[in-house]
């Protein structure tokens, strides 16, 4: 599959970025024997007081969710994602691809996660990746044209992971996705049997929409994220909404290393966390010594 875009990417991280960040054109890709697709990109970020535009009507959204009632913004009401995968939304309901695409997130990957093993195809299809709040979002399809076979999404709209079965039926006929799972979830509550079960964890505006969903949310989606991500593994997270000190607060230095601090990016940042396998260890080791002990398995790095 060939992707044309309007605006050259630049080899650095760095200049991916800012070319990113720079334009708001649109970038379209060329399936062979099927309609030609677009994807916009949104910054979420934009739209999340109750002056803007979009939350002038956001009690309509509020429905009967109990939960809604306590988000912060429309983009917090499962309502409002609901009705918006239904067609009767502010956005496209086939396709939306939220901050940025692919062109940005692939590099990223690459220089954090497969490292001098980038251009080798068996490495990536090793890889088991997680998309949380994958909505309408390409990503997934992406990820899977570029050699991530082994791939995990999630949404707690059932409207977006039909999204995602359309979206996944542009692949060439005969792809093997086998290894593909899609599932309704809460991001708050995963699955117990996936505990330590993903190398990557890549969520886009997923814990932006978390967030404004209502206190505490954030956190334990945060806390679920550090469960099922293996030990020593990676959270690339595109965020324009959290604020930085709960940022912070969730993927705490005791728990994660950041390699990567997108703060400064513009309009929406590119986090790249690693689960902390060393605390881990040094965890284990003091259970054992204070006679505790733990069924987690935990990763001992070789001395």
């Amino acid at each position: 599959m060939k992707y044309e875009l309007h605006h050259q990417i630049m080899s650095q991280t760095s200049s991916a970025f800012a070319t990113a960040h720079a334009t708001n054109t649109l970038w379209n890709r060329h399936i062979p024997t099927m309609p030609h697709r677009r994807s916009k990109h949104s910054p979420l970020n934009q739209f999340t007081t109750s002056a803007s535009e979009f939350d002038k009507d956001y009690s309509q959204f509020q429905g009967d969710n109990d939960a809604d009632a306590e988000a912060r913004s429309q983009f917090g009401t499962k309502s409002y994602w609901d009705a918006m995968y239904e067609g009767m939304g502010d956005f496209a309901a086939d396709e939306y691809s939220w901050y940025y695409g692919f062109e940005v997130v692939k590099p990223i990957l690459q220089d954090y996660v497969l490292g001098e093993d980038s251009s080798g195809s068996t490495a990536s299809q090793q890889l088991s990746i997680l998309v949380p709040g994958c909505g309408n979002d390409p990503l997934l399809l992406d990820l899977f044209n570029a050699g991530y076979h082994t791939l995990s999404a999630f949404d707690y709209s059932s409207g977006a992971m039909d999204r995602q079965r359309e979206l996944l039926e542009y692949l060439p006929m005969g792809s093997d996705l086998a290894n593909v799972d899609l599932s309704v979830e809460d991001a708050r509550s995963l699955p117990t049997q996936w505990e330590e079960s993903f190398d990557v964890i890549i969520e886009k505006g997923a814990l932006d929409a978390i967030y404004l969903s209502g206190d505490g949310n954030f956190e334990q989606s945060a806390k679920e994220f550090a469960r099922v991500v293996k030990k020593g593994g990676i959270c690339i997270s595109c965020s324009g909404v959290v604020p930085e000190a709960l940022r912070r607060e969730g993927f705490g230095t005791e728990d994660w290393e950041w390699l990567r601090d997108g703060s400064d990016d513009l309009k929406a940042g590119c986090f790249v966390l690693k689960e902390d396998d060393i605390r881990s260890w040094i965890m284990c080791l003091e259970a054992k010594k204070q006679k505790y002990y733990t069924l987690k398995c935990f990763q001992i790095p070789e001395l």
